[in-house]
């Protein structure tokens, strides 16, 4: 339980304390506030790796670390659909 409050606080605070210090370099990498906003909310991981690695433009390693932030936010999400699968299905079925 104490991994999974860090996994969710750790990639947010990280993003804030950068945002903080630099929000400048964040708003010009993204364009908008909008998507920083959008992703420190539903994607961390893949915006904080994203912001470390886009600065030196996008090779292809890049790209694969990006797509395994996304897969760790995914796997956020789908983990908690999967950990409350049984109190769904006995909420419908009652």
């Amino acid at each position: 339980m104490l991994m999974g409050i860090f996994g969710a606080i750790l990639p947010r605070f990280a993003l804030l304390v950068g945002w903080v210090n630099d929000p400048n370099a964040w708003t010009s990498l993204f364009g908008a506030p909008v998507w920083f906003l959008f992703g420190f909310l539903f994607f961390p991981w893949t915006t904080l790796i994203y912001g470390f690695v886009a600065q030196n433009g996008m090779t292809p390693i890049n790209w694969i670390f990006v797509a395994g932030a996304l897969l760790i936010d995914l796997g956020t999400w789908g983990i908690g659909a999967f950990a409350t699968r049984e109190q769904v299905s006995n909420y419908r079925a009652t």
